[in-house]
């Protein structure tokens, strides 16, 4: 196994990780996606004790229209390690990125151009105001930071949230919107 294989397969066993730890779905959603009083993150665990050893979660793909978008946002506002690269002439170009132990593949078809639509990373994390200082620090010493704001707004959004419910708890939410409606939320209960 080569070291760019054993970052991609400790990419998605760290994802499992994370997952099973509380990061997930949106938990704010109608109770019809999930029955009342149970977790999304339990009735995935249940689901997952069906799973032979070789069968595991392996990361998540987006498709875009500009997969140029998405590299300034990964590689320059978010600095995630490139663990992918393949160009396919005249059929795709996918780029592979591990965030906070997230494997994320994105796509772009040559042949049928797809916007991503709407894609949402939830994180919890004990310290939003840390993760929010880092993130936009490291935003402000980015070339995408010298962009018309025309430009930026295609390639990365802050927002802040003080008091938001997920489920049944309070969070404080730091979200990083990207490039076609991708977005990454950080959580932190209160």
């Amino acid at each position: 196994m080569n070291d760019k294989t054993g970052s991609v397969r400790a990419c998605a066993v760290a994802f499992m990780v994370l997952m099973s730890a509380g990061a997930g779905a949106d938990e704010g959603s109608s109770p019809r996606h999930h029955e009342s009083g149970s977790e999304p993150q339990q009735m995935c665990k249940a689901d997952n004790r069906e799973l032979t050893s070789q069968e595991r979660f392996d990361g998540v793909q987006v498709e875009t229209s500009d997969i140029e978008l998405f590299q300034q946002f990964f590689e320059s506002v978010l600095q995630a390690p490139l663990v992918q690269r393949a160009d396919h002439p005249q059929a795709d170009r996918l780029r592979g990125y591990c965030y906070r132990g997230v494997l994320v593949v994105v796509r772009q078809d040559l042949r049928t151009a797809r916007p991503t639509g709407w894609v949402q990373l939830n994180f919890r994390v004990k310290n939003v105001a840390a993760i929010q200082d880092e993130i936009e620090r490291v935003y402000q010493k980015s070339a995408v930071s010298q962009l018309a704001e025309s430009e930026r707004a295609k390639i990365v959004r802050f927002r802040f949230k003080p008091d938001v419910m997920r489920g049944d708890r309070k969070v404080s939410r730091f979200e990083v919107g990207g490039p076609e409606g991708f977005m990454i939320g950080f959580d932190q209960d209160k």
